[in-house]
């Protein structure tokens, strides 16, 4: 397995370029909603300063074992997602979670079946932008001759926005252990093997626009790196807006690697927006192998609540000739305090020379005096 070759050297290396990164410019607010739905990768951006946001979603799944004489789980799970746009546009704190209620068949210990409900593990964290290229406008402005220009790919749309993610994993309860491969090999899912109840997880995201409808998205992150199960992950999602804009398709791929099970997902779904606050979707996918096979659907949506107070162009303006006239005022307070102790300087000298010269004047008038 991947983990087996990444050790506790490679494992510091990792953390420490994550947490190396300069963290240098600002994000982007956006006028309309800037979901991670229906993918379950992290965007590079926040969801802006004062920004609160839900993404909720309602998931069908099926696990079937062939190796294990067909043994089978189906379940259900509610899922949400919540951000916040704390005091900086480009960082977010974030809360996600899911509860489950399943059925499970063990084929292969006795024909055992059980049913169960559970909260999973919840992961809370923080993002940050460390690096948005769409600022600079040399590489991303509006090219207002050529609408060909303006579409086709640059070397710059190369250059992704970057952010850096990291939290930790909270368990309520503890989830049950089975006796046997099957039950244990799903709660990898949910939790590790001897989990604490908040094991911690770091990772990266980056995000690319290509040509004003395609975005390209990847996480890397790396979970439970203090526990004994490490698991790596590793999501790309591709999403495009179509032509009508209001609606964009999506494809995600995802690989997860752990001692204790490891996979690959193809996901796949249609996105609509509502209203520049209000999105829904719906999307389907499931596992590449068939030890065990594992598929699902999912319906959900999107909800923004904006208290983002944005600036107009022309509040801009004005603030930034009111920074340089407070700028000028103290730069011409510092040259008249300079004068001015110049010109005090130059006084006491003066005053100096002067009562010099005067005791001069009194002694020479002292002299005459005796000598008449």
């Amino acid at each position: 397995m991947v983990l087996n070759s990444l050790n506790n050297k490679m494992k510091k290396y990792f953390l420490s370029f994550l947490i190396v990164i300069p963290l240098i410019l600002s994000s982007q607010y956006t006028e309309t909603i800037n979901s991670n739905r229906p993918g379950t990768s992290h965007g590079a951006f926040a969801v802006g300063k004062n920004v609160l946001q839900l993404e909720l979603g309602y998931n069908n799944y099926n696990l079937i074992h062939s190796n294990l004489n067909n043994s089978e789980i189906n379940g259900m799970s509610l899922n949400y997602n919540i951000r916040y746009g704390v005091q900086l546009e480009k960082l977010e704190v974030f809360l996600s979670g899911s509860y489950h209620i399943r059925n499970l068949v063990d084929n292969y210990n006795l024909n055992k079946e059980l049913k169960e409900s559970f909260i999973s593990k919840h992961k809370i964290g923080l993002k940050y932008l460390v690096f948005d290229p769409f600022i600079n406008e040399k590489w991303h402005g509006e090219n207002l001759y050529s609408w060909k220009a303006q579409r086709r790919i640059k070397l710059t749309d190369f250059i992704p926005a970057i952010s850096v993610f990291a939290g930790g994993d909270y368990l309520f309860e503890e989830i049950v252990q089975y006796d046997d491969y099957f039950f244990n090999l799903k709660k990898s899912n949910y939790g590790y093997v001897n989990q604490g109840v908040f094991s911690p997880f770091i990772g990266i995201a980056t995000q690319n626009h290509f040509k004003g409808r395609w975005v390209i998205v990847n996480n890397v992150s790396l979970e439970n790196f203090e526990g004994d199960y490490s698991k790596l992950n590793y999501i790309f999602t591709l999403t495009h807006n179509l032509i009508n804009p209001r609606w964009s398709v999506f494809l995600e791929y995802q690989y997860f690697d752990s001692e204790i099970y490891s996979d690959n997902l193809i996901k796949f779904g249609v996105a609509n927006l509502l209203s520049k606050n209000l999105h829904v979707d719906i999307n389907a996918g499931g596992s590449l192998k068939q030890t065990p096979s594992f598929f699902y659907f999912d319906v959900g949506f999107s909800k923004r609540f904006d208290w983002h107070k944005d600036v107009s162009p022309e509040e801009k303006e004005r603030l930034k000739k009111l920074k340089e006239s407070i700028k000028q005022q103290k730069k011409n307070q510092k040259s008249s305090n300079k004068s001015s102790k110049k010109s005090n300087k130059q006084n006491k000298k003066d005053l100096k020379v002067n009562k010099r010269n005067l005791r001069k004047s009194n002694k020479s008038n002292k002299k005459k005096f005796l000598i008449f």
